[in-house]
Order: C-alpha cells, then sequence, then structure tokens
C-alpha cells in the first residue's frame, strides 16, 4: 500500500493562468505546454513512466523559452515522481529539488507544499532515511497549514503518521492519526484515504491492545476499501485483521482472514505484473532517450556554434534539419519502442501457449495413466474380493476364521485405498456430477457400519448409531457420494478409536417444503488430533498417526471429504483435543422422495424364476470367469462363458441367452465392437457392461454401443444382482 503522492497536474487544473502575452507564438507555447501537462499525468498513473519523462522534459524545455517557473516546477515535480517510480532515486531527488527552486521563485505554497510531501515519499520508501522523510512531511505541513485548506493538510498529516506507525512509534504516530479521521469526515479525502487512515488506527489500536476498537477500524476500513475497489489497500487491511484476530485466539476466523488476504493477492497479480512490466520497459526506455537526449544535446552544440558564424539563412536552415532530426528520433524511437514491445507480446504469447499445450498433454497421460490403473487394479482386485466371497459361501466355518476374516478385511482395505487414489483423481479433473436418485438413509448408513464390523472388532470398538425419527425415510440424492464420506470418516474414526465408542449421529437440522437439511456428526473417544496439526489435516497425503501402525493409509480420505462436500455446498467442522476424541460434523440438503418411487426402483424378484435363466459371460480374465459364473450359479442361473468378443459371437449364433454380461476391455475385439456385432442381429437380449473402468470414461461408449446397464468391479453383490434381476423383468414383462 502506497503513501499519497500528489501530482501537481491536477493542482493546475485549480489556477487560473495569467495572460502574460497576446502574441501567437507564446500562445501556441502554452497550448503545447497544457497538453505535455496532460500527458505527462495522463502517462504516470498508467505506469508509463518512460513517456511521462518524455512529455515532462518537452514540457521544461517549452517553459523555458517562455521563462514560466510555474510550469517549470509541474514538469520537474512530475520528472522527480517518474524516476521515484523506477527507482532512479537520485534522479528522482536532483528533479524535487528542481522544482523546489523554481516553486520558491512565485507565490504558491500549496504547490511547495506537495513537492516537499513527494520529497518525503521518497526517502521514506525510497532511500529509507526516516528522519529526513518526516522533515520533508512537516515542511510539506507548514506549507499546506498556511493555505488553511482541509484537503491540502490531510496528506501530509497522513503520511506523517503512516511513517510513525511503520516505525513502531505508535505514540506518536496517534495524534497525526486523531487529526486525520477528523478532517476526513468533515470535510475531504480522497478514495482511498478513508480506507488508510482506518487501517493505520487498527494498526494502532491492536499494538495497544484494545482489540475491539482495532477490530471496528479494519472492518471499516475494508468498507470504504470494498467500495472503491482498492484492491492494493484491501491486501494489507485483511492480512493485519488477520493478525489481530489469531491475537484475540480467533484462530478459525483469522484463518478465513487470510485466506482472503491470499485471494485477494492472487487477483492483484495482474495488476503487479501489468505495473512490473511497464516499469521494466519504462526503464529499458528512459535509457534510451537519456542517450538520445545526450547524442541532441551534443548535436545542438555543435549546431549553435555554426549557427553564430552562419548568415541568415543558414540559421534558418539548421533550424528546419534540427527540427527535422527531432522528428525523426521522435518516430525512430517510437518504431523501436513498438517493435521491441510486440517480439515482446509475441514472445509471451507463445510462451503461453506452449504452456498451455504442454499443461493438457501432461493431463491427457495423467487421465490415461489413472484409466489404465483404474482398470489394471480392480481386475486382479476383482477376482480376489470375489473368491473370498466364494469361500465364505462354500466353507461357512471360514467365516469364523480370524486369518480369513483378515484376508477379507485387506483385500476391501486394499480397494478402499485404490478407490481413494483414483477418486482423488476424478475429482481433480472436475469428472464427479452429483446423481439423484431415492435411497434409504437409513439402510445406507448400516451398510457402511457393517462394512467396518472387522476392523472395529480389531481395535475391539464399540459403534453407535443415532437417527432422528423426523428424517423421512427415503432421501432424493446422491447415495455413492456420501456413503464415500461416511465411510472415510467412519474408517478414520476405527483406525484412530481403541476401545472406545464412535457415535453416527443424524439429526433433523431445517425442513422447508420437500427440503431437509441433515446435520451428520461422526464422533469418537479415541486419540484426539492435536490443534497444530488440525489446520493441515484435510490436505493431500497428511497423515495421523494411527492405532492399527499396519494400516496408516495414503493420507488421502479427509481431503477427499472435503471435496465431496464442496459438491454438495457443504463444508466440514472439526473438534477435536489430543486424547479426548475428534468430531467432524456436516449438513447436507436433500430432498423428501415419495417412498413409492423407492419401491418402483426394487424389482419384484419373486416374479423371475432364474432356474430358466440363462446368462452369457463374456471375459478374457478365467478367474472373473470363475467369480462371475460362481456368483450366478448360486442364484440358481444357468451359465455358459466366452473368452473374447469373437468368441461371444460363434456361440451366439448357435445358443440364445436371456442375458449377457460383457467386459469391456478384451484383446482380438472390445467389448463394445461386440455389442454392435450382436445388435445387428439381436436388438432385445439385455447386454449389461461388466467392467473395471471408470463409469464416466464408458458411460456414453457403452448406450451408444446399445448396451442396456453396466456395472463396475469389484460390485456390491445386492447391487450385481439387482440390476441383473432388472433388467431381466423388463425383458420378461
Amino acid at each position: 500500500m502506497k503513501k499519497l503522492v500528489l501530482t501537481t497536474t491536477i493542482l493546475y487544473l485549480l489556477m487560473i493562468l495569467p495572460a502574460q502575452s497576446q502574441d501567437l507564438q507564446e500562445e501556441q507555447i502554452r497550448d503545447s505546454i497544457e497538453k505535455y501537462l496532460d500527458i505527462s499525468e495522463e502517462t504516470y498513473f498508467k505506469y508509463q513512466y518512460n513517456k511521462t519523462i518524455e512529455a515532462a522534459n518537452r514540457g521544461i524545455d517549452l517553459a523555458n523559452q517562455i521563462k514560466d517557473n510555474y510550469y517549470l516546477a509541474n514538469f520537474y515535480n512530475d520528472l522527480g515522481l517518474s524516476y521515484d517510480g523506477i527507482s532512479e532515486f537520485l534522479k528522482s531527488k536532483e528533479s524535487y529539488l528542481e522544482s523546489i527552486y523554481y516553486a520558491n521563485n512565485i507565490d504558491n505554497d500549496t504547490l511547495k507544499s506537495w513537492i516537499y510531501n513527494n520529497l518525503g515519499n521518497l526517502y521514506s520508501e525510497g532511500f529509507k532515511k526516516i528522519d529526513s522523510a518526516l522533515m520533508y512531511y512537516k515542511k510539506s505541513l507548514d506549507y499546506a497549514e498556511k493555505v488553511k485548506d482541509t484537503f491540502e493538510i490531510l496528506t501530509p498529516i497522513l503520511n506523517i503518521g503512516w511513517t510513525y506507525i511503520d516505525q513502531g512509534d505508535y505514540d506518536t504516530a496517534f495524534p497525526y492519526l486523531q487529526k486525520s479521521e477528523q478532517m476526513i469526515y468533515t470535510k475531504h479525502g480522497d478514495k482511498s484515504a478513508k480506507a488508510q487512515i482506518n487501517f493505520l488506527l487498527g494498526r494502532y489500536h491492536t499494538s495497544k491492545n484494545n482489540l475491539a476498537k482495532a477490530e471496528t477500524k479494519f472492518k471499516s476500513a475494508i468498507e470504504f476499501g470494498e467500495k472503491d475497489n482498492l484492491l492494493e489497500e484491501l491486501v494489507e487491511i485483511y492480512r493485519e485483521y488477520a493478525t489481530l484476530a489469531e491475537k484475540q485466539g480467533e484462530h478459525k476466523k483469522a484463518f478465513t482472514l487470510l485466506e482472503t488476504h491470499l485471494k485477494l493477492k492472487d487477483s492483484s497479480l495482474n495488476e503487479i505484473k501489468v505495473k512490473e512490466n511497464q516499469i521494466a520497459l519504462a526503464r529499458f526506455a528512459v535509457d534510451d532517450y537519456k542517450k538520445d537526449l545526450d547524442r541532441v544535446k551534443e548535436e545542438q552544440k555543435s549546431q549553435e556554434t555554426i549557427m553564430k558564424k552562419s548568415q541568415q539563412i543558414s540559421y534558418v536552415l539548421m533550424i528546419a534539419g534540427f527540427i527535422l532530426i527531432l522528428l525523426l528520433i521522435n518516430m525512430f524511437k517510437n518504431y523501436k519502442f513498438r517493435t521491441k514491445a510486440l517480439n515482446k507480446l509475441r514472445s509471451k504469447n507463445q510462451q503461453l501457449r506452449e504452456a498451455k499445450e504442454e499443461a493438457e498433454a501432461q493431463a491427457n497421460m495423467k487421465a490415461q495413466f489413472f484409466s489404465t490403473v483404474s482398470h489394471e487394479l480392480r481386475t486382479p482386485l476383482y477376482g480376489v474380493v470375489g473368491l473370498t466371497s466364494l469361500l465364505s459361501e462354500d466353507f461357512p466355518s471360514l467365516k469364523e476364521n480370524e486369518n480369513f476374516k483378515s484376508l477379507k478385511f485387506s483385500s476391501t482395505y486394499l480397494l478402499s485405498l485404490i478407490n481413494n487414489v483414483l477418486q482423488i483423481n476424478k475429482i481433480e479433473s472436475q469428472g464427479i456430477k452429483l446423481e439423484s436418485i431415492p435411497f434409504n438413509v437409513r439402510n445406507l448408513v448400516n451398510e457402511v457400519v457393517n462394512s467396518f464390523s472387522f476392523a472395529a472388532s480389531q481395535n475391539k470398538n464399540k459403534v453407535h448409531q443415532e437417527i432422528d425419527s423426523k428424517i423421512p425415510a427415503i432421501l432424493l440424492g446422491d447415495s455413492v457420494r456420501l456413503s464415500q464420506i461416511l465411510m472415510n470418516l467412519i474408517g478414520n474414526a476405527i483406525k484412530f478409536t481403541e476401545k472406545g465408542n464412535i457415535w453416527i449421529r443424524l439429526t433433523s437440522e431445517e425442513k422447508r417444503g420437500k427440503k431437509h437439511t441433515i446435520k451428520f456428526v461422526i464422533q469418537d473417544d479415541g486419540i484426539g488430533i492435536p490443534k497444530e496439526k488440525q489446520v493441515s489435516v484435510f490436505d493431500k497425503f497428511v497423515q495421523l498417526r494411527p492405532i492399527e501402525k499396519n494400516y496408516q493409509g495414503t493420507g488421502l480420505g479427509l481431503s477427499i471429504v472435503k471435496r465431496l462436500l464442496l459438491l454438495f455446498n457443504s463444508d466440514i467442522s472439526l473438534k477435536s483435543e489430543e486424547d479426548n476424541g475428534t468430531e467432524f460434523s456436516f449438513s447436507i440438503t436433500f430432498e423428501e422422495s415419495d417412498e413409492a418411487s423407492m419401491k418402483d426402483a426394487v424389482v419384484p424378484t419373486k416374479t423371475i424364476n432364474t432356474l430358466e435363466k440363462r446368462i452369457l459371460i463374456v471375459d478374457d480374465n478365467k478367474i472373473n470367469r470363475v467369480v462371475t459364473k460362481r456368483i450366478l450359479q448360486n442364484k440358481g442361473y444357468q451359465c455358459d462363458v466366452a473368452e473374447d468378443g469373437l468368441d461371444a459371437i460363434d456361440v451366439l449364433k448357435v445358443n440364445t441367452y436371456d442375458l449377457i454380461l460383457m467386459d469391456i476391455n478384451m484383446p482380438r475385439i472390445d467389448g463394445i465392437e461386440t455389442t454392435k456385432h450382436i445388435r445387428e442381429n439381436d436388438q432385445k437380449t439385455p447386454i449389461i457392461a461388466l467392467t473395471a473402468v471408470e463409469e464416466d470414461q464408458v458411460r456414453d461408449r457403452i448406450f451408444e454401443a446399445g448396451m442396456n446397464d453396466f456395472i463396475i468391479k469389484p460390485y456390491d453383490l445386492a447391487e450385481f444382482h439387482q440390476i441383473i434381476l432388472k433388467n431381466l423383468y423388463v425383458t420378461t414383462k
């Protein structure tokens, strides 16, 4: 945040210029001077300092011709501001001193006040000589008080107070800040002054531990800053406000304010880059301009010597030649500047194009990699999960065997880890869209809790469910994403609790029409989370110390939870003390669904005789064929298998089936092409895709090929049978 700067071009608009001569040539010179004053002011506020310097130097040349001290003071002040802007502090100082010299030759205290204020800024922010800066600010104040104009007095007073604040001399600063505040609210103050004075008063009260007053001032500063879109001021205000909130012990608020500070800082980056680019261009152009100016001065000296010895006609010709040279120099300089700027712009554009192409290529490679990983990991995992399920059915005694329980839990845990890695990638690529389907929230919670029964028993934990009776039986929403959120939170609670309790509470928070807002609370009395880690616990790959060291996890669970809740327009709250347990809570709004719609979604299984139904399984993986076939045979279906798409086409030439389960990724001919061949002769037989690939990557291709449904491996057995029954029911009906 910069201190207040005063350009004397504004002051000029308040002056009535004396008519020194009616001579036409002098009037033309004054017109040109006014033009350069306008250019000087306009280019300065655009950070085009090279153009400001050029306009000021041209104005000085013209002002010298008519010996006007007022104009000269103006232009040298603008030179001082411009050289300060490009960090040429010595040249800035020389220009300001020249400006003071000419200002002292006229009766204009306002002009002197502004120049001394700018000198104060130079010593404060450029040379870092605070004593000298304060001396010049106070000189500025002396001249401003002679004018007796509140607007003129405000600037040096505010800058003096600001300087003392920056030096930590709060007691000395306070009277100046008080006086500045009175002036701002009684009469004057530019659009940034009100934000700045409240910001400085906030810093003062913070230093004096008057935290309530400090907060009031920071809020006022934010109000004025947002009203006038003062981005640079707001960045600093939010940073200091965050420091205050931290001092008040309001850590969450401090974190929110710091986030706002960082967002505003990011938003201001473009403005800063534009400013830095303009300053860099200005420095480069000023160097060229100085060289050109030195060369022109040398030529001018030579020409003056020649002109003294030449006749009148030679004098006229030399003047004409000199003017022509100036024009050519100006044209060449403009051409050179435009060419360099254009080349630089082309280079930047090329870099941006290359960066964009590289980013897109990396994104595509990442998507392809995760697609491959998804299939290659889930396919064998389907076999492991399926075989353990079959073993438990063939040998019921295994269900009580601890080794078998560990095997089943390990395979389920491995699936959870894989799904978490794939899930975070899917979220980051914005590949998730919420669905709205009817589901029974009580059944969903019960199924999630049951899936952790082994893990809970391993850590000797008790899991309690408390669901508000006011919550409707059937809700509309994305039950898959909700179950993912609950599984991660409940899994964490079990992992970090030993010989304790886990509570899952659902309460009706609000009801508006058919919309119900439900609050979910997952609480445990485990080891808790240290305060220093609570801020980062939702970041990716952040791991805490689990009770069971064999399962430390990927550190993605809570990050996935937070990102999934954003899709529900919700956020998660955390309460925890080390060794005193942890509580996570969040609220989601669902729409109440008619129970009839849920009943319609369930297939009446009694109407289908599975013993009469033949199913063809098409899968290139032998273990997967065995698992799928056994699962179906256990339900009474008659099953045949085909090793790939071509084999399936041959089998269908001699046999008919009530349903076909089709793998997608197969050698020779994949499931998509196989389905297209089948649909050329058979439009009725239901074909269900059985794949380990993510749904969003194959969904459109599946239905375009003519398939009726899809099942993602590994799957829930109940869901698997339900989808098969649904498609058989539709065909039978």
